[in-house]
């Protein structure tokens, strides 16, 4: 995999007590091509009465944001989630080679976004987590997420379309709390 990234929007936790965390930023880039000590990792030391509860972010860009055009930080287009102002931001990005891919030496663009009916791709994602011990950890099951993708058919995908709504909410359902 050469390119892995996408974005996490409005995180929120809470703990079923009305009480509830919200991230200090609204949009972090997250990329896994980074190295793993890098500000782009969402660490956050939940305290003692949050060890259960949810986990609720929003997987890319809301519509709203993807409307007001270029933003700075994580929505710079620096970062090469960005298309145009009327397509918006790239909300999951993956990129590599497989061989189940017929397109040239081999390679796969996955570049999910849309901010359009009826192309919206953002995800909301909600996750419940039970953890007596460590703080919860969020986690992508990737070997799923390829194995679920018929890379024949599917090897290129570069703007808003039906295709990129189906694999953001495949991409949803691939996260899971450890």
């Amino acid at each position: 995999m050469n390119v892995f990234r996408f974005y996490v929007s409005n995180l929120r936790i809470t703990n079923g007590k009305n009480k509830s965390w919200k991230a200090p930023k609204k949009h972090y880039l997250i990329d896994f091509n980074l190295d793993a000590n890098t500000e782009n990792l969402i660490k956050v030391e939940l305290p003692y009465d949050f060890k259960t509860g949810q986990i609720e972010f929003v997987l890319g860009i809301d519509s709203k944001t993807s409307a007001e055009g270029v933003g700075e930080g994580a929505l710079d287009p620096v970062n090469a989630m960005y298309w145009t102002w009327q397509s918006g931001y790239i909300n999951f990005k993956m990129e590599g080679v497989s061989m189940d891919s017929p397109a040239r030496k081999n390679r796969f663009q996955l570049h999910l976004g849309g901010f359009r009916k009826p192309y919206i791709s953002a995800q909301k994602v909600v996750l419940d987590y039970n953890h007596k011990g460590a703080n919860p950890m969020i986690c992508f099951d990737l070997v799923n997420f390829m194995k679920s993708i018929d890379l024949k058919s599917q090897h290129t995908i570069m703007s808003p379309s039906k295709e990129a709504v189906a694999l953001s909410k495949l991409a949803k359902s691939c996260f899971y709390v450890k």
